[in-house]
């Protein structure tokens, strides 16, 4: 899993009040990521051509690129940091510019806590830190999932994917496509395959793909398999496009990462 920790640039509380003359911030283009959460309601929040009435229970997800200005009055916690790659920039370009949480205290819980530790210079806190910037973005985008899934699912339609879901995942070495999964579910290929997009932000074919690629990776890392054996254990038709999908998923060829990994695994021990 490619999941590069950020560069965190500030947390802290901003706040803004309404003045005789200045009543609404300058326009500007972010350059990062910034995630806030209000603490005062009343102003309006504006990203490129969107805006939102600024309340309480709104985490506001701003992307690195995107023009943004607040009318006042705003008062807020925040986060800015830096993310090029990996899968966190693909969480966090997937959220929402604005996002209803129902669970708000459990994230300013989690605000307060980043607050009161990026300033202490621990080297224990620090790692604090990166594990609750991990958890806030996990938090929102289950939230995010959660909201898409309840508007786009039916509860039975809801139990068809799940099930689909672990079908795929204790079948990995059979032939699977979106016909045959399905058929398999009673539904059309156009409807089942908007379903099991709007559940999981894939198709089929690149979740199948992407399980297979986490098994391999254990079998990789845990036996003594050559990777003719692993492709078969995780259900790809040869080596060649094991190593194929393997390098457009992680960007290394087997090879390469089971090298990586055991480089760092060594550094880590020295």
């Amino acid at each position: 899993m490619d999941i590069l920790l950020p560069r965190i640039v500030a947390v802290g509380i901003f706040n803004a009040q309404v003045t005789p003359k200045r009543n609404i911030t300058e326009n500007r283009k972010t350059t990062m990521f910034e995630i806030e959460l209000p603490i005062l309601e009343g102003g309006t929040s504006y990203i490129n051509n969107e805006h939102r009435k600024i309340t309480c229970n709104t985490v506001i997800c701003a992307k690195p690129g995107q023009l943004r200005h607040t009318k006042l009055p705003y008062r807020c916690y925040y986060i800015h940091m830096i993310v090029s790659t990996g899968q966190l920039y693909d969480a966090l370009q997937e959220l929402p510019d604005f996002m209803e949480i129902a669970n708000v205290r459990y994230i300013k819980e989690l605000f307060e806590r980043l607050y009161s530790l990026y300033n202490t210079g621990l080297m224990e806190d620090e790692l604090m830190v990166q594990s609750l910037i991990l958890e806030l973005v996990y938090f929102l985008k289950k939230n995010f999932l959660s909201i898409r899934n309840q508007k786009g699912l039916k509860e039975g339609n809801r139990q068809v994917i799940e099930d689909t879901l672990e079908y795929i995942r204790e079948n990995l070495t059979s032939e699977m496509d979106l016909a045959f999964l399905a058929n398999r579910a009673s539904f059309s290929k156009i409807y089942f395959h908007k379903l099991f997009k709007a559940s999981t932000g894939r198709t089929i074919h690149q979740y199948i793909e992407e399980q297979r690629i986490k098994k391999a990776i254990n079998l990789m890392m845990s036996t003594d398999m050559t990777l003719s054996q692993v492709a078969y254990e995780c259900g790809f038709s040869s080596q060649s496009y094991f190593c194929y999908a393997f390098k457009r998923n992680t960007g290394l060829t087997p090879r390469a990462y089971t090298k990586e990994v055991a480089k760092q695994y060594s550094e880590g021990l020295a």
